[in-house]
């Protein structure tokens, strides 16, 4: 059962490497597209001046990698492309992983999970959003290459912390009051956040505020284990400092170029389409299939103070000058939104898989054991016409992109 399981998240993976192969090879030939600007300044870069690679943008993982693939020969658009397929299809393995973890087991359900959550899109309507992404923004955006290296980041990091968490509740449950982390885990922590910010500092954007507060009140909670917070403070400083050096980079490189505390009603009006349309299906899953058990896990903790604060900077803060139009915070909520989706539709599957079966055991002649089977059905209807909406614009969207000269 163990080899079956495995196949099928590495069948997965596979076939998710092969069809971004194709999308980005598409899209790095167009100019315009994000991802060939993006390899034109990976083309500049020179390993003899690692300066080269931060010259256009502060993030420069990304564009390393492609030059890095360039020295074996390859032209700049198969490495391009090349590279960008296996941060997908990376990230694709990484919600196989997570989606198995949270339904229980592995299995196809796991790897459908995982290659849904790679597609699912910002729900399509007509007038708000004719082309899925302009107008609300997507959990897979598809065209940026960058952001798209930053989510898998975000997949190793996010479950990482709450582990820790986890694991510093179990131990003080079977150990007694005090518990921490060893420096081994701390320096892997810094690593991964210091990556993270070289991919893009977008996750981080939303992460470093949520993880402050989530720390802080664990912190009053349990003032014994200052070990384990003044640890975990250690591991994040060097990552929150070049999350600094980047932001006055991004600020401060052009005298037209800023940032200001923007709120209107049509901000909020802006900013509450782009939540509904990302997230209606997680939304729906968060109130209408939720458990108290759930509730109380770190990983859903702090996902969801991660997407409440990637949606506050989007309401307050706007780019000014020449940025104006760039939209560059919408990169937060649209990342956080991936991984509200990543910790949501494994419920919802495993709930409408069980549903399945008590349907099936039923016509058998077992017994129906809901005590509500009309309104269970009800639910698990209209969460599946979300989810196949969603999932129905993430598809078009991907077909848009290769059938279109629109890099958007």
């Amino acid at each position: 059962m163990a080899k079956q399981s495995d196949w099928t998240k590495w069948l997965a993976t596979a076939l998710m490497l092969v069809l971004a192969y194709t999308v980005f090879y598409a899209l790095v030939q167009r100019p315009s597209s994000d991802i060939s600007i993006h390899a034109a300044w990976a083309s500049e870069g020179t390993f003899t001046d690692l300066t080269s690679f931060v010259h256009h943008a502060a993030h420069p993982l990304w564009h390393m990698l492609v030059s890095a693939l360039m020295l074996t020969g390859l032209s700049l658009n198969v490495s391009a492309a090349a590279v960008t397929a296996i941060w997908k299809a990376v990230e694709t393995w990484l919600l196989i992983t997570l989606s198995a973890r949270l339904i229980g087991r592995r299995g196809w359900l796991a790897a459908l999970c995982g290659v849904v959550l790679s597609f699912v899109s910002a729900i399509i309507i007509p007038w708000v959003n004719p082309t899925v992404y302009l107008g609300a923004g997507s959990p897979n955006p598809w065209h940026s290459p960058t952001q798209i290296a930053a989510m898998v980041m975000m997949l190793l990091i996010v479950p990482l912390v709450s582990d820790k968490v986890t694991a510093l509740r179990e131990r003080q449950t079977l150990e007694g009051a005090k518990a921490n982390i060893t420096w081994r885990e701390a320096a892997i922590l810094a690593v991964l956040l210091g990556v993270s910010l070289l991919a893009k500092p977008t996750f981080m954007q939303a992460f470093l505020p949520a993880a402050c507060l989530y720390f802080l009140v664990l912190w009053i909670r349990n003032p014994k284990n200052s070990a384990f917070f003044l640890r975990m403070i250690l591991a994040v400083l060097p990552s929150v400092l070049l999350m600094g050096l980047q932001y006055l980079y991004y600020f401060t490189i052009a005298p037209d170029v800023g940032a200001s505390v923007t709120l209107n009603w049509q901000k909020v009006g802006d900013v509450t389409v782009q939540v509904v349309l990302t997230r209606a299906l997680p939304l729906f899953v968060l109130a209408t299939c939720m458990t108290r058990e759930a509730w109380k896990k770190p990983l859903y903790q702090l996902t969801l103070l991660m997407d409440v604060a990637s949606i506050l900077e989007m309401l307050l803060l706007s780019e000014t000058g020449r940025r104006a139009a760039d939209g560059n915070f919408g990169w937060a909520m649209m990342g956080s939104s991936l991984m509200l989706w990543a910790v949501t539709l494994p419920i919802f599957m495993k709930k409408l898989v069980l549903w399945f079966r008590r349907r099936k055991a039923a016509a058998a002649g077992q017994p129906y054991l809901e005590d509500k089977p009309r309104a269970e059905a009800w639910k698990l209807g209209i969460g599946s016409a979300l989810l196949l909406w969603h999932l129905a614009s993430g598809v078009y969207y991907v077909v848009y992109l290769l059938t279109t000269n629109s890099s958007l």
